[in-house]
């Protein structure tokens, strides 16, 4: 509803990016060597540049029943429209760029950080076995990390540990010991999502440098600044941000930004996602993930189901690829670019970041080359060969059909709902062959296929044969023989592969015998394997490699000593400053026979051997009476023995890369909390705190607080008509008709609180000035971004009111150090802890705050979890032909419309003003069999969240929950009651405990291995130093 600027890119043309000069493999590191295979490339001029002096227009969404803009939409006094679209485009043209951008590549085991250095990374970054977002990735033992980062330190490579989970109180004294143990081992940098996590890093470990984790939602310059401010050198922002929208995140903050350029992408807001949670009890913000998101869904539209033929998988979005848009990400002034992948194998590891190795490199000489000012030229797209295109869809890409081949630019270049989401399949199919002409398996023949331009096939692929079923068996297998029409068999090898035209494909009669059904005509054909790629792949990256055989880094060696009866002083210190010290163990003496000479001592110290450095100078001046008669003398054993002691010391600094110790001292976590906390209650066993037979213990009105959250005006009248009730929520997706709600519920003696967006994106800073006028008694804050705009606004004394400030479950407070955090510098009055909390975690939480804060928690006892929320509009690409806002007429403010998932429930889908949408569970979640030892633990405010309840079941649900409240109701009773009451369309879907319940955590060992640690498992387990 509010103002967005068209994301067109204003950019001047550059001229071809120069190729590499020499390319002899006498003078190429063996990363430039692989992607220089692919051929050259070039930069071309993007299709749809813009002359620099032309305008960007601005568009508005319209309101329901509205005629013209919002009054309540206020420009700055300073600046317009246009000037805002202009300032932000001329900070993407001009911005000064000094430092080329880092390649930061994933790591799931010892495979796929070989292959992320062999291809030419920066940076590596991976995960431990414990607190880390891929649950199910081989990880690294904490007992491997010092091998690992001395791995990466040894050929020139950062290494960054992921623990990147909401940290539950119970584990902080876990994560603490494993941030001593990631210090001690020297790793670079941690990635972080859990807010106290980063306080107590900072209280701890104040030398470690913490990068926020995308997990975090930043997606805006104000988020990246809370961030940084409580102790983030960098942040990974959002993947739904736009090129021009990262520009202005980085033109706002001075923290570094790190991007997502290539890989899977999430099409819930990363850290926003409770589909695995209600569903299968299994955290997508604790890395384990379920892919709810590549399930199929029936699309119910106004309560009836619609036909959409073989587009079943509607939130299952194309992986990402961002190669193209390097040279514009620069401009960005982007710090690091991210590759997705640490559950995918080496071959995609090595080869993704070889090809954006190569592209950042050209982007980066073309800019050094064409601009002596240092300025970027902007605008240009990198030129992907076409082959190396398909390598990259072949290893890894998903949600492909007939016209795409899953590989997007996801929302870099803004929405383009009909691109992102196709819906046919939700897993990767390889390369697009063509298409079944014929079948004459029965007749003991083979499949006739016609073969597509730029594509081939050969003997030995593996194939698959799409009928639009993926959710089925499917034919499909390794290709036994290809005939041509005449009959004659082709394709044997590589060098023969045959394309464009129409081909028998033969197969073994064992893989026939496993179909189900034969291919019919015009079912789509997939190579689904390449064993010549993954051959050239594997030797590139997979294979075994000389890990001794790295480049020589150069030294400098200062021998010193102050002559006879001293000992020799060898101190070696590489580029960066870093010294490693040798004393020989026996002191200089009289040469008797033929003393030491400049010349004898360069030899004694030779080249370093087989180590990482060589000399670069020596410098033996200061060794007293070197040249004096008769000479001195020390043996030649001993002073090579000092410097493999000076070579060892070094090597230990470069481990420790700068990161000063933990502070290795008494201090615990107590007092990270300005109140006494941390003890065995934190510890205490899940079913000593919650016991759900517990008796029931009645209190007074008086001592708790129930509020209402209301999503439609009908809901909202119907709550007013509760005569107890003291405070409405207004949850509007619309903000038509807002402000008048508002006065109404304060005309009728209640307090209004009004929730805000759960994002906050850099066009859509002024929504606050839009939500303080409204005159609410307090604002439900919902991102970390608009609560720090509030917050300065209130103690700066600004000419504006700020009313009572609550912060809602999308702020992930998952512990008791992260919810001390947000009430001090989120400046709250109230919290709701993540829904990711069973109902023991919620009293951990409110017993180690102590009293006073755990009167501020708000707990929500009934509400239909927000499974989903997307950038992705499922009205847009499904009921429309539209790609945004702009051109989709809205058919978000006329329809309704659930997802049905494959057991017949159906979950309500709602967009807000910003076009995102939410998903709703169907089946509500109460936590009225908790409520007794909820309040017991010093929990005094409690939430109802309606969605599409029917306005005349409300009074009746919050009595039932009042009633439990002042223990006249028991809480199984409550659940059966509210699981009775209809959706919008007149069913019914129970209710449940949901994330209430204590359970056990899914073991990671239990979890669905992927592919490439199946592969691993077959692999000999042995150190990585055991092949040289």
């Amino acid at each position: 509803m509010f103002i967005r600027l068209v994301k067109n890119m204003c950019c001047s043309v550059t001229d071809h990016f120069p190729a590499f000069g020499c390319q002899s493999s006498t003078c190429q590191p063996k990363w430039k060597l692989n992607y220089l295979r692919y051929g050259a490339c070039r930069c071309r001029k993007h299709p749809n540049s813009r002359k620099s002096n032309q305008t960007v227009p601005h568009s508005v969404r319209i309101p329901r029943k509205a005629s013209a803009t919002p009054n309540w939409i206020q420009k700055s006094d300073d600046c317009d429209d246009e000037t805002f679209a202009t300032s932000v485009q001329s900070a993407f043209n001009s911005r000064k760029i000094s430092r080329k951008p880092e390649i930061l590549a994933p790591a799931g085991g010892w495979p796929q950080l070989r292959a992320a250095v062999e291809g030419g990374a920066d940076a590596v970054y991976f995960g431990l076995e414990a607190l880390n977002a891929r649950a199910r990735a081989s990880n690294f033992t904490v007992e491997e990390i010092a091998d690992v980062i001395g791995y990466l330190h040894d050929r020139g490579v950062r290494g960054f540990v992921a623990i990147n989970v909401l940290v539950f109180d119970e584990e902080l004294a876990q994560a603490e010991k494993l941030v001593r143990a990631v210090v001690r081992a020297g790793v670079d940098a941690v990635i972080v999502q859990d807010v106290g996590l980063v306080s107590l890093i900072r209280r701890f470990a104040p030398d470690l440098v913490i990068h926020g984790s995308t997990q975090m939602s930043i997606t805006s310059a104000e988020g990246a600044e809370f961030a940084r401010e409580l102790g983030c050198e960098r942040v990974v922002v959002g993947r739904e941000l736009s090129i021009r929208e990262i520009a202005a995140v980085r033109e706002g903050t001075t923290a570094e930004v790190e991007a997502f350029v290539h890989g899977a992408l999430c099409v819930s807001y990363s850290g926003q996602c409770f589909s695995s949670e209600a569903w299968g009890g299994r955290s997508a913000n604790r890395g384990q993930c379920a892919q709810a998101c590549r399930l199929p869904y029936g699309l119910v539209v106004d309560g009836e189901v619609r036909d959409m033929g073989d587009v079943k998988y509607l939130l299952s979005p194309q992986d990402l690829m961002a190669v193209e848009l390097v040279p514009q990400l620069i401009d960005a002034g982007v710090s690091c670019f991210k590759i997705e992948g640490r559950l995918k194998g080496p071959e995609y590891v090595g080869l993704t970041t070889s090809v954006y190795r190569r592209a950042v490199d050209e982007a980066w000489e073309a800019r050094c080359c064409e601009s002596v000012d240092g300025h970027a030229p902007s605008g240009a797209e990198w030129d992907l060969p076409d082959v190396v295109r398909t390598d990259l869809a072949q290893v890894f890409a998903r949600g492909q059909d007939d016209n795409y081949d899953g590989l997007t630019k996801g929302f870099l270049e803004g929405p383009n709902h009909q691109r992102l989401v196709r819906g046919r399949s939700p897993r990767h199919r390889g390369v697009l062959l063509g298409k079944v002409v014929d079948s004459f398996i029965r007749s003991e023949g083979g499949i006739v296929v016609r073969l597509n331009e730029n594509v081939s096939i050969k003997r030995g692929d593996g194939v698959v044969f799409d009928g639009g079923k993926p959710d089925k068996p499917e034919a499909g297998g390794s290709v036994w023989e290809v005939f041509d029409l005449s009959g004659k068999s082709v394709a044997r090898s590589a060098d023969e592969a045959v394309s464009f035209g129409e081909y028998e494909l033969m197969f073994a009669t064992a893989t026939v015998a496993t179909w189900a059904d034969e291919p019919n005509p015009g079912d789509l054909v997939w190579r689904s394997s390449d064993p010549a790629l993954d051959a050239r792949l594997h030797k590139m990256y997979g294979g075994d490699v000389n890990l001794r055989s790295k480049r020589k880094e150069p030294v400098v060696i200062h021998m010193t000593s102050e002559g006879i009866g001293s000992p020799l002083r060898i101190s070696i210190v590489d580029a960066q400053g870093r010294k490693g010290v040798g004393i020989t163990h026996s002191c200089f003496s009289v040469a008797r026979r033929r003393p030491l000479t400049f010349a004898s001592l360069a030899t004694a110290v030779g080249q370093l051997g087989d180590t990482h450095f060589h000399v670069g100078e020596l410098n033996i001046e200061s060794i007293q009476g070197l040249n004096a008669l008769p000479g001195l003398f020390i043996s030649v054993g001993d002073i090579k023995a000092a410097r493999r002691e000076a070579v060892e010391a070094l090597m230990s600094l470069r481990n420790i890369s700068g990161i000063a110790e933990a502070q290795n001292n008494s201090e615990t976590l107590q007092g990270t909390i300005e109140i006494s906390w941390w003890g065995d209650r934190a510890m205490e066993k899940d079913a000593e705190l919650i016991q759900s037979k517990a008796a029931f213990t009645k209190i007074s009105d008086q001592e708790y607080k129930l509020t209402v959250l209301c999503r439609t005006r009908e809901q909202t009248f119907a709550a007013m008509n509760v005569p107890w009730l003291k405070e409405i929520i207004l949850d509007f997706l619309e903000v038509h008709g807002l402000q008048d709600m508002v006065d109404r519920v304060k005309a009728s003696g209640r307090r209004a609180v009004v929730a805000t967006p759960r994002v906050l994106k850099p066009n859509e800073e002024l929504l606050w000035r839009f939500y303080l006028k409204l005159g609410a008694d307090a604002l439900l804050v919902r991102s970390a971004g608009l609560m720090r705009i509030l917050k300065n606004l209130r103690e700066n004394g600004e000419d504006h009111f700020v009313p009572e400030l609550r912060g809602d479950f999308s702020l992930n407070a998952a512990n008791a150090v992260g919810a001390s955090v947000l009430f001090r510098q989120g400046g709250l009055d109230s919290l709701t802890p993540t829904h990711d909390l069973n109902a023991a975690q919620h009293v951990k939480m409110a017993r180690a705050l102590g009293a006073e804060s755990a009167a501020k928690l708000e707990v929500i006892i009934h509400q239909h979890l927000p499974i989903f929320y997307t950038e992705h509009c499922v009205f847009c690409r499904f009921l429309s032909e539209g790609n945004s806002y702009r051109d989709c007429g809205h058919p978000c403010e006329t329809t309704r419309v659930h997802l049905r998932d494959g057991g017949g429930s159906d979950h309500l889908v709602l967009a807000d003003m910003g076009c995102r949408n939410t998903v709703f569970n169907a089946k509500a979640q109460s936590g009225a069999e908790y409520i007794h030892e909820l309040t017991n633990a010093g929990i005094k405010r409690f939430r109802v969240e309606l969605v599409d309840e029917p306005a005349e079941t409300v009074a009746s649900l919050l009595e039932a929950y009042k009633d439990c409240l002042l223990g006249l109701k028991r809480g199984r009773d409550v659940v059966r009651l509210v699981g009775s009451f209809p959706d919008a369309n007149g069913r019914s879907h129970g209710a449940g405990r949901g994330s209430f319940e204590v359970k056990k955590e899914i073991d990671r060992t239990s979890m669905k291995q992927t592919a490439a640690a199946r592969n691993a498992a077959h692999m000999p387990a042995r150190s990585i130093f055991e092949d040289s």
